[in-house]
């Protein structure tokens, strides 16, 4: 039997083996090329870059927050001088309200040691070419007139402080000389207006005797009886000032109600008064009651008194009045 020959089976030839190499070069080579492109991309991708964009936020949020933080320590600033301005106007405005307070109440003290007491008479005073021309003293307030006008505040705030006004009233009148002639006015203003009380009743001077005199003081107790109302001054001071009279003796407690004198305050009231009168007639005043409880009352009779050619008195009452 004949034997037969091996075969070798080949799957690829040469050829195709040539074409595999030369297909593989090239994927390598491509490789080769854009290999630092993918470097790159990974680059950007790895979690370092990712930590290195957080610490660059990290560290922009730090700036920001240092700029904040600057920003409110100058707000700070700014109210800690504003709460020191306040803090010193506060101060002020406190010294201020002391100093004030301790004038009042140095005024006051003063108010309650005035002691007041006439000037005693001289038992012979020697006989005088021109009584006129002699002066004479009203609770220690000096005149040289002989025409005296007592002028009484009847408002109602004077209640409570009879028994004084009827003490300084008699005490001018009684002072009086033979040489003088006596006017009482009294005044209020009512809700129906002004209202004057006078003696005597005929609207001119009475001559000082000892009948008169009694009438007079019987006259101006009655009008102690009467207070009510407010101090209608302005209308009073100009009949007085109409009328017959050469000085005025103003017994008040000083508290003018602006509503009874054309809304004027007691300041410009005391202008007002001084203005009409022109430098015509003395003008003396004589505040009574608690006067240290209201402020401007004992400084609008001085004004009244200073301003007019009069002398300023105040005797104070040791019981409240109805406006106390």
């Amino acid at each position: 039997m004949k034997r037969r020959p091996s075969r070798e089976i080949e799957i690829f030839s040469l050829s195709a083996i040539d074409l595999f190499a030369a297909a593989m070069s090239a994927f390598a080579l491509l490789t080769v090329v854009l290999m630092p492109y993918y470097q790159k991309e990974i680059r950007e991708n790895t979690p370092e870059n990712a930590l290195s964009d957080l610490l660059r936020a990290a560290e922009d949020s730090a700036v920001e927050t240092t700029e904040q933080r600057k920003a409110l320590e100058e707000k700070r600033s700014a109210m800690q001088a504003n709460v020191s301005d306040i803090e010193s106007e506060e101060t002020a405005l406190l010294a201020e309200l002391r100093a004030a307070h301790q004038a009042l109440l140095e005024k006051r003290a003063e108010a309650e040691q005035a002691i007041i007491v006439p000037e005693p008479e001289a038992e012979d005073p020697g006989p005088t070419e021109a009584p006129a021309l002699v002066s004479f003293r009203f609770l220690g307030m000096r005149t040289r007139k002989d025409d005296i006008v007592v002028a009484f505040d009847m408002n109602r705030c004077m209640g409570g402080h009879e028994a004084s006004l009827s003490d300084v009233l008699e005490r001018i009148i009684t002072s009086l000389q033979d040489s003088h002639r006596l006017r009482i006015v009294g005044f209020q203003a009512t809700d129906f207006g002004p209202r004057l009380a006078t003696w005597p009743s005929s609207g001119g001077m009475e001559p000082i005797t000892g009948a008169s005199r009694a009438q007079a003081i019987s006259f101006s107790n009655g009008l102690t009886r009467q207070l009510g109302g407010s101090a209608s001054m302005l209308s009073a001071f100009d009949a007085m000032l109409a009328g017959p009279g050469e000085a005025i003796f103003l017994v008040s407690d000083g508290l003018p109600n602006p509503r009874a004198n054309n809304g004027l305050r007691p300041q410009q009231l005391a202008q007002e008064i001084t203005r009409r009168n022109g430098g015509r007639k003395e003008i003396h005043t004589v505040v009574v009651g608690n006067y240290f409880n209201y402020d401007g009352t004992v400084e609008f009779m001085e004004t009244l008194a200073a301003r007019n050619g009069g002398q300023f008195m105040a005797l104070a009452s040791g019981r409240n009045g109805v406006c106390d």
